[in-house]
């Protein structure tokens, strides 16, 4: 596929995916940078774990800022302070190279990502739709805005 029709498909998947697999697909990305900035940390690959922190930390950000002061504002709050602790934990194992900081943030995106799944099947009635892989290649974060109320 050529890099316009490439980028073509992704403007159109942004815009039409609805918010809940958008964030779905967010989190996805988030525990993929995880493990990729993981495996950089322990190969000694600066520049891919630059990358994977940088990206990583974006999507986090992009994430708090979406959902900073929504209502329900007690929902909203603790979803910012979780972003935050998270964007903590990564800056801290990436300055530090404690790659076992990784491991709890790993875990809480990926207990966020099944969350946020089963909620969006739930209001489907069903399972959700096979996606189509690697819709967002590594360094595309797609702006939208989303809700915590999926």
């Amino acid at each position: 596929m050529n890099a316009y029709a490439a980028a073509t498909y992704r403007e159109t998947l942004e815009r039409t995916l609805p918010p809940a697999d958008l964030l779905i697909r967010l989190y996805e990305g988030s525990v993929r940078l995880v493990d990729m900035m993981k495996e950089a940390m322990v190969n000694g690959d600066i520049p891919r774990r630059s990358d994977a922190v940088n990206r990583l930390t974006g999507i986090l950000s992009e994430l708090a800022s979406a959902v900073d002061g929504q209502e329900p504002r007690e929902l909203s709050d603790s979803l910012v302070s979780l972003y935050l602790f998270l964007i903590q934990e990564v800056t801290l194992a990436n300055v530090a190279g404690e790659v076992e900081r990784l491991g709890p943030v790993r875990e809480i995106l990926v207990d966020l990502l099944g969350t946020w799944k089963t909620a969006a099947s739930s209001s489907r009635g069903g399972s959700l739709p096979s996606s189509p892989a690697n819709a967002f290649p590594e360094g595309e974060i797609p702006r939208r805005n989303l809700s915590v109320r999926g």
